[in-house]
């Protein structure tokens, strides 16, 4: 698109025999002689099995080798004014919820990181952590024991970050699942040295799902309180019990089924 207008271009993808369709991004930006570089993990559904599947998934690494794809970081480069797109590997282990530090969205940046499989280039589930540098295509990894699983991580920034602190500077986050115990930890990492393993493990003790997303704000509005997310279940337990009965219509009663003294008890006197 040109800059200052709403003129469209379109640019052809050269086809290699791997889809394009199925892009997890990790970041784009535009380079100072305007070509524009996408970096994303890319899918090769070549090998998935057609067969329908039903719980569980997969319960040997050949079970889900055959109904998973092999997933890789690749760089796309599009020469806007020549009309071109090129493809290079970054590198072929088995990545997964490529993330980066949201200082360096949609500008140039060195580094990836994402949940790794543990058999190298081989198809198997997110396991570990991996930091993908990729200019020099160094790679750092840490990976759990056998029976515990990654899920995705997200980049922290450390309290007092600005543009101008270290692109690696921060800390990475990751929720591990441990399939022997059925319960989930916390994982935090050094950003800058993610091989050394986590500084930190806080049980959380529960068992949340293997490969369930994952999210950092460090916005106030989102970090609740103990006591403001008990009125929330409390509400959200309340709105689930009303069931299929959502058109019984009363005078004190709200578009949700609850009683105005309800958003007092659970929210206190916000009206």
């Amino acid at each position: 698109m040109k800059r200052g207008t709403t003129d469209m271009k379109s640019i052809p993808i050269p086809v290699d025999g791997i889809s394009d369709a199925d892009l997890h991004f990790c970041n784009a930006f535009e380079q100072e002689d305007g070509t524009v570089v996408l970096d994303v993990i890319r899918s090769d559904s070549n090998n998935v099995s057609t067969t329908p599947m039903s719980w569980p998934w997969a319960s040997t690494m050949d079970e889900y080798a055959k109904s998973s794809t092999r997933k890789s970081l690749w760089r796309y480069t599009i020469n806007v004014k020549a009309g071109t797109v090129s493809k290079e590997c970054i590198t072929k282990e088995q990545t997964y919820f490529g993330v980066i530090n949201p200082m360096k969205t949609s500008q140039k940046y060195r580094f990836v990181y994402a949940a790794v499989g543990a058999d190298n280039i081989n198809i198997s589930p997110p396991q570990g952590v991996i930091k993908i540098d990729v200019d020099t295509k160094e790679i750092q990894a840490w990976y759990p024991e056998a029976f515990e699983f990654c899920g995705e991580p997200m980049y922290a920034p450390r309290k007092g970050d600005d543009m101008d602190s270290k692109e690696d500077n921060g800390y990475v986050l990751s929720v591990l699942f441990n399939g022997r115990e059925r319960k989930s930890e916390l994982l935090v990492f050094e950003a800058s040295n993610v091989s050394k393993g986590p500084i930190s493990r806080i049980p959380l003790g529960i068992a949340i799902p293997h490969g369930l997303y994952g999210v950092f704000a460090s916005n106030e509005e989102c970090n609740w309180s103990a006591d403001e997310i008990e009125r929330r279940a409390k509400l959200a337990d309340k709105m689930e019990s009303r069931g299929n009965m959502w058109n019984e219509v009363k005078s004190d009663f709200s578009g949700l089924g609850l009683r105005l003294d309800d958003f007092e008890e659970y929210f206190g006197d916000i009206l």
